[in-house]
């Protein structure tokens, strides 16, 4: 089983990070889906993240950011529509969302951006918000080795 783990809005709190990352020393990615860019690259957390598939993304309040606002990411077999979520408007409704995750032929797609942890199926894709990190939320992408998928969300 391969486990991904899935962070966004930690909004100067590296701390909560670290947490989660020593929490879960068996995920082998790692999902930053934005809003926090300076904490996720703090020394004490980059160390947690070695040897780790590392992907993250520039939110709307990681002014002057280089990172990629999305990223279409292939994990354990499966495609992974990463995002912060204000490029979709994830705010008032997941259908931008929806549309542009059927477009990649994505089979998961995880956004931040609301601050509300929530899963859903939708036209057999998986849509997950892991809430805020800051707010002690996080999300787990599971991969089973015949290629079932589970998304979980959970607090600290």
């Amino acid at each position: 089983m391969l486990r991904a783990l899935v962070l966004s809005d930690s909004h100067r709190d590296y701390y909560s990070l670290e947490r989660v990352l020593r929490l879960h020393p068996e995920a082998e990615a790692v999902f930053f889906l934005g809003d926090g860019e300076d904490d996720f690259f703090s020394p004490s957390v980059q160390k947690l993240l070695v040897n780790k598939k590392v992907t993250a993304l520039a939110g709307n309040c990681d002014w002057g950011s280089t990172l990629p606002k999305e990223e279409l990411v292939p994990l354990g077999g499966k495609r992974i529509f990463a995002l912060h979520g204000h490029t979709r408007l994830v705010k008032y409704g997941l259908q931008d969302l929806v549309s542009e995750a059927k477009a990649r032929k994505a089979d998961v797609a995880i956004y931040g951006h609301t601050h509300v942890a929530r899963v859903d199926y939708i036209d057999g894709i998986y849509f997950m918000c892991p809430g805020s990190v800051r707010g002690g939320d996080y999300g787990m992408i599971d991969i089973t080795d015949k290629g079932e998928i589970a998304c979980l969300t959970a607090s600290l």
